[in-house]
């Protein structure tokens, strides 16, 4: 056994179906038993599937400016997804320094399936195709980093200065920094909208794994308009 990739957990989506307790079960003690039965069988790389979900409350705008979120941002937790999800990061990690088990944490930014709309707005700032997702996952898999925490998610135009913008006029920051874009959602009768409240990171990532994101939002919205004719 080279590797253990863990991507099984109960999600968002379970939280007003199952108990607190099956969630602690599953996310936080399988990801201990995983952990466990990796250094007993000397794996020389675990990666875990985690989520931009952890950081929580800390994406909040609180000074009239959407949050940029990195690395760097404190994980705030909402719900007891967030916890079990960030409790099973701070397992890899202890393993990680107990033991030296190779480890590399991925928050992923939305990769599930949504409403079209929503793919292609979110694709601009919080979003992630699956198959970005995956060549991620073997990007770590991969990589000789010991240990490693990467936000990933779909290339974002904007930058750090356009916070403040984008919570007052999301739709301006757009035509500015992403014409293109902006040309092809109007053309699909798809409205740019008034705030954006938070925007993901994927520096780290790009400079550390290697990670250069192929579907982004122009991507998504061209293979949409050439699959309709």
């Amino acid at each position: 056994m080279e590797a253990v990739v863990h991507v099984a957990s109960l999600h968002a989506p379970h939280r007003d179906q199952l108990p607190k307790a099956r969630f602690v079960d599953v996310n936080v003690q399988g990801t201990l038993n995983l952990l466990e039965a990796a250094v007993a069988h000397g794996c020389q790389r675990f990666v875990y599937t985690s989520t931009t979900s952890v950081y929580g409350r800390a994406m909040e705008p609180r000074a009239q400016a959407a949050v940029w979120v990195t690395e760097e941002l404190t994980p705030e937790p909402r719900d007891i997804y967030d916890v079990t999800k960030l409790a099973a990061e701070q397992l890899c990690r202890l393993m990680h320094e107990e033991h030296g088990l190779p480890v590399i944490l991925l928050r992923t930014a939305r990769f599930y399936p949504q409403p079209y709309e929503a793919l292609a707005l979110h694709r601009l700032h919080r979003g992630l195709d699956v198959r970005d997702c995956a060549w991620a996952h073997q990007l770590a898999l991969e990589s000789s980093v010991p240990f490693g925490l990467y936000n990933l998610c779909a290339r974002s135009p904007f930058q750090r200065e356009d916070m403040p913008e984008l919570w007052a006029d999301a739709a301006s920051v757009i035509r500015r920094r992403a014409p293109e874009v902006a040309e092809q959602l109007a053309r699909q009768g798809i409205g740019l909208p008034a705030r954006i409240d938070r925007v993901y990171v994927m520096a780290r990532a790009e400079r550390e794994l290697g990670f250069h994101p192929r579907f982004n939002a122009r991507e998504f919205l061209e293979c949409e308009r050439s699959s309709t004719g």
